[in-house]
């Protein structure tokens, strides 16, 4: 299914920027000439002249300014809120974008924008990326722990410096992302009881050798997959479609928000 949906950004009950009117600014900032721009986004120049007029008018600062020429004008160039307002425009159509996006894919948890951004758009070099919402917090001193529940149920506890609780200003219920490296989590067939270890139950979907280590994707909830990277030589005890968990320390997950 192809869903689209068409942005406008409106002052009152009257449009100040939509598809049209963007694209006639794009034009402009790329020719430097509010006739050339009306020609590309096929519009009249008085049309053009107008739709930038009435933006120009509208907020405390002009989107487009101009010099005075013959028929048809002279040379235009975006103000700096103008090039403010095409970025702006670009960066809410993506997320709008990726909300249509979300509502066609039911893998994607809709609680909070973060879900939606971090499934669809945040790439970073840690293997591991969940979301989750804080279920607890508990302070020892210089460092917090954060208690996250995640998409599936399943809990992971995060140790924070007391300032990076206030900075992320964590609360209950609060959307989290949590990020940690593959090499961090160890596959095993044991439960880990260590203190500050977390320990998630799954089951070993996949195996893929990389010279003498093999990285392990482990499904702990239906949803949500967690990779590990370990020797080859602990892999005896380990067998694709049984159960296992992945265990790593409260240390080197990495929790980002959105505030």
């Amino acid at each position: 299914m192809d869903l689209h949906a068409l942005l406008t950004l409106s002052l009152g009950d009257k449009p100040f920027a939509n598809p049209r009117r963007i694209s006639l600014l794009e034009q402009v900032a790329s020719t430097g000439s509010i006739s050339q721009g009306a020609k590309l986004a096929g519009i009249s120049y008085k049309a053009a002249w107008d739709a930038i007029n009435e933006m120009n008018t509208a907020m405390p600062e002009p989107v487009v300014c101009s010099e005075k020429g013959g028929k048809g004008g002279g040379g235009a160039k975006l103000t700096e809120f103008g090039e403010r307002l095409l970025k702006v425009y670009s960066i809410t159509s993506q997320v709008q974008e990726m909300a249509l996006a979300a509502l066609l894919d039911e893998s994607v948890d809709m609680h909070s924008l973060l879900d939606v951004m971090a499934h669809f758009s945040l790439n970073t070099s840690a293997r591991n990326q969940l979301t989750g919402r804080i279920n607890g917090i508990d302070s020892f001193g210089l460092n917090d722990n954060i208690s996250v529940t995640l998409t599936g149920g399943q809990q992971i506890q995060i140790s924070v410096t007391h300032s990076s609780r206030e900075r992320l200003q964590l609360a209950l219920d609060k959307s989290v992302l949590l990020l940690f490296k593959a090499p961090a989590v160890l596959a095993t067939t044991h439960a880990c009881e260590l203190d500050g270890q977390n320990c998630l139950s799954g089951r070993l979907l996949s195996v893929t050798e990389l010279g003498d280590k093999a990285e392990l994707a482990i499904d702990i909830d239906g949803k949500d997959i967690i990779y590990s990277v370990i020797p080859l030589t602990q892999m005896q005890s380990l067998a694709v479609g049984e159960s296992c968990f992945a265990c790593f320390d409260a240390t080197q997950v990495i929790l980002a928000s959105m505030n």
